[in-house]
């Protein structure tokens, strides 16, 4: 399948050039609606998803949820197979043990494949997607649905940070902390389960909390979210920036997010 038809297959998505790598210290984030158009484009392509996909996608008792994955994992493989130069079946994806249950149906990685790393949050029918030379993690959110059950799911220091706002703010920091954690989590080789959520304070800054207990390198940055939502990211360097400045760049009918270290650090 050429690049051509999958983009005629599934017109809202802006693929990157054949052979495509971010380049260091860049991440690039699709954002995608699935919105009748383009689930319908979707359902059509499902075969292109491999066996646990298609398992995942059906055990959805939610025909919007069933979708949005749908339009997620195709999303995936198409902009993936543009950056390897193959078929989106050919795609070498591979599904890791679940840490809770064991099942092939946990965090996901390129076999093989060198430079090349990614990552996906969906939230209701908004799928965002991002892509690195590094370990890359995502969170997304919707605003509306900041609420107890996720402030009893963050560490204690993360909670009481919180509690110490006001009522005003915390809603807002609350959801800020959680896409943060979410983005980490899922640069881990463990990704995110619920019984690893509450182990690691992130804090607030680009750099983890200093009893986040990581690995030096790892950086966190706010997304520009689609309206109601939050968003962040966080992925490894080898090297300390300084700072880094998130910048937007049009790409077809989708906007790519690329997160530049200062030059020359």
């Amino acid at each position: 399948m050429t690049a051509w038809t999958q983009h005629h297959l599934l017109p809202q998505l802006a693929l990157p050039p054949v052979g495509y790598r971010p380049a260091p210290r860049h991440i690039d984030v699709w954002t995608l609606h699935a919105g009748p158009d383009s689930t319908n484009s979707a359902q059509r392509l499902v075969a292109l998803l491999d066996p646990t996909e298609r398992r995942c996608a059906n055990s959805f008792l939610s025909t919007d949820r069933r979708d949005t994955y749908v339009l997620a994992h195709l999303a995936l493989r198409l902009i993936l197979a543009n950056c390897l130069g193959t078929a989106p079946q050919a795609v070498p994806i591979s599904h890791a043990a679940c840490p809770v249950c064991q099942k092939p149906h946990g965090r996901t990685a390129l076999r093989h494949v060198r430079n090349l790393h990614f990552s996906l949050s969906r939230s209701r029918t908004t799928v965002m997607l991002a892509l690195a030379r590094t370990p890359i993690g995502i969170g997304l959110k919707a605003v509306d649905s900041a609420g107890t059950e996720l402030l009893h799911r963050l560490h204690p220091n993360e909670q009481e940070a919180i509690h110490q706002l006001p009522s005003a703010e915390r809603s807002h920091a609350l959801l800020e902390c959680w896409v943060r954690k979410e983005a980490y989590l899922k640069a881990q080789e463990t990704g995110l389960t619920r019984n690893r959520i509450p182990v690691v304070n992130i804090g607030s800054g680009p750099q983890l909390a200093a009893d986040a207990g990581a690995p030096a390198g790892w950086y966190l940055s706010a997304l520009t979210a689609p309206p109601g939502h939050a968003a962040a990211a966080a992925f490894r360097v080898d090297r300390h920036p300084a700072s880094g400045q998130p910048t937007v760049t049009p790409r077809g009918c989708d906007l790519c997010w690329s997160w530049s270290a200062v030059p020359g650090v």
